[in-house]
């Protein structure tokens, strides 16, 4: 069955805040110490017939664009990668010139979405997610091959 993408829209907002609720212990995520609601933000959905199999949403400012989550629930099947070219295609657009992301430092497998598309490493905030542990406890200890996550990781892409 083939992916569509398309905008968030009002009618997705239940299906987005559970995949949000399922893939990032809910929607509120910490960025520079502030709660930041995702379910909220603008962003684009990928849906296989009725069923949301992917997201991706973002903190729109003048000079750049900020992608807060991006999922897809079938690894390597194209979904990540259509719903980044959305976001570029509109960034464009815009006359946005740049676009950032931010995870952390055991997310390997987001350090090669990320890099094989045009985005390059730029800053390492160590001991960013242990403080942001302090505010918001769920935050595993461990992630993605048993790294301890600690330090934030910021790429960036010019458009």
């Amino acid at each position: 069955m083939s992916v569509i993408i398309r905008r968030i829209n009002e009618e997705d907002k239940e299906a987005v805040f559970q995949l949000l609720a399922d893939r990032w212990a809910g929607p509120e995520m910490l960025l520079d110490g502030e709660i930041v609601d995702a379910s909220s933000l603008p962003g684009y959905v990928a849906y296989a017939g009725n069923e949301l199999v992917g997201l991706v949403t973002l903190i729109k400012r003048d000079s750049e664009w900020e992608i807060l989550t991006l999922d897809s629930l079938s690894r390597w099947s194209g979904t990540g990668t259509l719903l980044l070219n959305a976001v570029v295609d509109e960034a464009r657009a815009s006359g946005i010139h740049r676009l950032t992301v931010r995870t952390s430092n055991d997310n390997l497998d987001a350090f090669r979405f990320y890099q094989r598309r045009g985005f390059r490493l730029e800053r390492v905030a160590q001991g960013v997610i242990d403080l942001e542990r302090e505010k918001k406890p769920e935050i595993p200890l461990r992630g993605d091959y048993g790294i301890e996550i600690r330090d934030e990781v910021l790429f960036a892409r010019s458009l």
